[in-house]
């Protein structure tokens, strides 16, 4: 080749490079796409009461609309007010929000939290029932059935087995599914941070049980999540919360250690099977309690029991630096598209426990307790131009 050409070559190159140069960077770097700012949901958040004698409860809402607090307490016009109630014993349910409860008239049912072992895969829980509308209770033994849950018992003290939590549903052909959450035999994964090790041995599992007899026995019918080795979570998949969708189908959101955030999972079929668990997007998060509201999105209250500019690493670590109320933070997020996205509120701090129960008491209304510290939240109504369930 001449020097001529070699020359014509080189020009030609140089003057096409801004042109390769430009395409480059619209072909591989696409444009940066600005999200519209979401305002709160939240509207008004209305304190009614704050005591102090009582931590780690629970709440339930009977058929009638009356609510029962832990102290012997109850509100019987929609958390406006709340006063002492003796009509009926209800202390031992509402002490530990690992309790679960169903209510429907005619039929109130609940459980308590720890499974205990009769024999392999079988075990056996503590139940409570009235069909009078809690004009009586009686309690009862209830079985369920878990074929690859642990073989042996759990010790003193020792966080391990299989646990029920927070949610009964009725499903459309009258079946009622219950969400767990703890050990099965094959679950030996170490937690791998310091704080999940304090909390556990081995991480664990949630999963579901399914009952065709209203709640007399339970046989297990999915895992909704079990963690693998590598995940980024530190106790693994724990505190299952569950509602179903205006669509049908169940979504569960799942607690996965004091500084791991919180994922969600969806059932098409009844929760026989479900997704791979997802990032909510929501951090740090513990007990989280969901509800379907009547227009359609989801309700879910969380708890972060260390929050941001307050978590240190060092040797101690936050739990030992933890004094009651502390300076956790209690939330409420809202979703208009099935769980996929939320918007969060703080809603309240020195949450104590952080570990909360919400119910819609009329619709944009909700009634929010943690320990005995009660709040009614309204929240705004559904925009119309929010995206629908998909």
């Amino acid at each position: 080749m001449t020097r001529q050409c070699c020359l014509v070559v080189l020009l030609g190159t140089l003057l096409l490079l801004p042109v390769l140069y430009q395409n480059r960077c619209e072909t591989s770097v696409p444009p940066l796409t600005v999200l519209p700012t979401v305002a709160s949901p939240v509207a008004a958040v209305d304190p009614i009461m704050e005591l102090d004698n009582g931590r780690w409860t629970r709440s339930f809402r009977a058929a009638d609309g009356t609510l029962y607090l832990w102290g012997r307490l109850q509100s019987r016009d929609g958390g406006r007010t709340i006063e002492p109630q003796t009509a009926i014993d209800v202390e031992k349910i509402n002490a530990a929000p690992e309790r679960a409860v169903f209510t429907r008239p005619g039929m109130f049912y609940a459980l308590d939290g720890p499974a205990e072992l009769e024999s392999p895969g079988v075990y056996r829980v503590r139940g409570w029932r009235s069909t009078d509308d809690l004009l009586t209770l009686s309690s009862e033994t209830v079985r369920l059935e878990v074929p690859a849950g642990p073989r042996r018992a759990r010790q003193p003290h020792e966080w391990y087995g299989l646990y029920v939590y927070r949610t009964i549903l009725e499903m459309p052909d009258g079946s009622w599914r219950l969400t767990m959450y703890g050990n099965f035999d094959v679950d030996t994964l170490p937690p791998l941070d310091r704080s999940s090790q304090q909390e556990t041995k081995y991480m664990m599992r949630a999963f579901i049980l399914i009952s065709r007899d209203q709640g007399s026995s339970w046989q297990y019918l999915a895992t909704i999540a079990a963690p693998q080795l590598g995940d980024p979570v530190g106790e693994g998949f724990v505190e299952p919360a569950l509602t179903r969708l205006s669509d049908g189908r169940l979504l569960c959101i799942l607690r996965t250690g004091h500084y791991y955030p919180l994922y969600a999972s969806w059932s098409s079929d009844g929760g026989i099977s479900w997704t791979a668990p997802v990032y909510t997007g929501l951090d740090r998060g513990c007990d989280p309690c969901l509800i379907t509201l009547v227009d359609g999105r989801v309700a879910l209250s969380w708890g972060r029991r260390f929050p941001e500019t307050w978590s240190t690493i060092d040797s101690q670590g936050d739990a030992a630096r933890f004094k009651y109320p502390g300076v956790g933070v209690v939330n409420l997020a809202i979703s208009s598209d099935g769980g996929a996205t939320w918007v969060n509120t703080k809603v309240a701090q020195r949450g104590g426990s952080c570990y909360s129960t919400i119910f819609e008491m009329v619709p944009n209304i909700i009634f929010l307790q943690v320990e005995q510290r009660f709040w009614r939240v309204t929240i705004q109504p559904q925009d119309a131009r929010a995206p629908e369930m998909q």
